[in-house]
């Protein structure tokens, strides 16, 4: 997969042989979370995908005080952007597919904790941010492995 992100952001660290990075934001101190998934070698749907980030996503429901879902759309596919709010550590999820065989859930969080109202404009820059980017996703072709590294 790829996908154009803001230049100001760092990747900052990419396991190998992995399928998640984190990309920092040095001047925000916030982090994007990003996940992809070969969905065929996982033997899943994107409906069963979608359904297993939608069930992480509302565990955050006990410190949320609202969580907005949203469809998206794309030129190479179709997702839902969650905002959540109040005092949690993750404000912002997108979970794109090309609804056949790939999935990516990119996660906007912060390492520390605080008040959603100090962190509101880094919470909406981040936001407009990852709003942006299930336009420019786009994907590849992958070789199947046999080890399953996701899910």
């Amino acid at each position: 997969m790829r996908f154009a992100y803001p230049a100001y952001a760092r990747l900052q660290y990419v396991p190998k042989d992995s399928c998640w990075f984190d990309l920092y934001f040095p001047d925000l101190d916030a982090y994007w979370h990003v996940t992809a998934h070969d969905l065929q070698s996982l033997h899943t749907t994107p409906a069963k995908a979608l359904e297993i980030y939608r069930k992480l996503i509302y565990k955050h429901a006990i410190r949320a005080t609202d969580i907005g879902e949203r469809p998206v759309r794309g030129p190479y596919g179709k997702g839902f952007l969650y905002e959540l709010y109040g005092d949690v550590p993750t404000h912002a999820l997108l979970f794109f597919t090309d609804s056949v065989r790939y999935a990516v859930m990119i996660a906007s969080y912060f390492k520390v904790a605080g008040a959603e109202d100090s962190l509101a404009p880094i919470i909406e820059r981040m936001r407009y941010e990852l709003e942006r980017i299930y336009p420019t996703i786009r994907w590849r072709s992958v070789r199947w492995t046999p080890t399953r590294t996701c899910f």
